[in-house]
């Protein structure tokens, strides 16, 4: 779920790059590129790092299950600042460098992904606290198949009252 969204995200600053780099005399001019190169440089390294981090496969226990969401908390939210951080840029110097619109629409998506990935992680953490504590007060594992489904009373089963 995660790597899916930080992957077109990262499609979307690559064209991003591209497009500024082909064609940098005629959208930006010397102070633009000078400012923007290191800045998109340093944002495709933290998208690169924030897809390595994020876990895959399913975890089988709570605390890889725990240590997974973290993982992806902690990147996603490394994400979030890197995006917030361009986008601050794009937005105070989209006149000046002349940035078409299509780019600014492109990393407030990104940043709009990034944000409810980020949110669903986070949130993940403490959703798993609260089942670790429930399991342990009930004893249930709710990694199994059926989990957190209580048996029930079959009415058609003859003695079953």
């Amino acid at each position: 779920m995660y790597r899916r969204h930080a992957l077109k995200t990262s499609l979307a600053v690559l064209g991003l790059t591209a497009l500024l780099a082909g064609g940098s005399a005629s959208r930006a001019n010397e102070i633009c590129q000078a400012e923007f190169q290191p800045m998109i440089a340093a944002h495709q390294e933290v998208m690169k790092q924030t897809q390595a981090a994020i876990p895959r496969g399913r975890p089988t226990t709570f605390e890889q299950a725990i240590a997974n969401a973290q993982r992806a908390c902690q990147a996603l939210t490394t994400a979030q600042t890197s995006f917030r951080r361009l986008q601050q840029w794009m937005t105070t110097n989209a006149d000046f460098c002349r940035l078409p619109e299509q780019i600014i629409n492109d990393v407030n998506t990104g940043v709009a992904n990034i944000t409810r990935n980020r949110t669903q992680a986070c949130n993940g953490v403490a959703q798993l606290e609260r089942q670790r504590r429930q399991a342990e007060a009930g004893g249930g594992n709710p990694f199994a198949p059926n989990a957190g489904r209580r048996p029930q009373l079959d009415l058609r089963t003859p003695g079953a009252l």
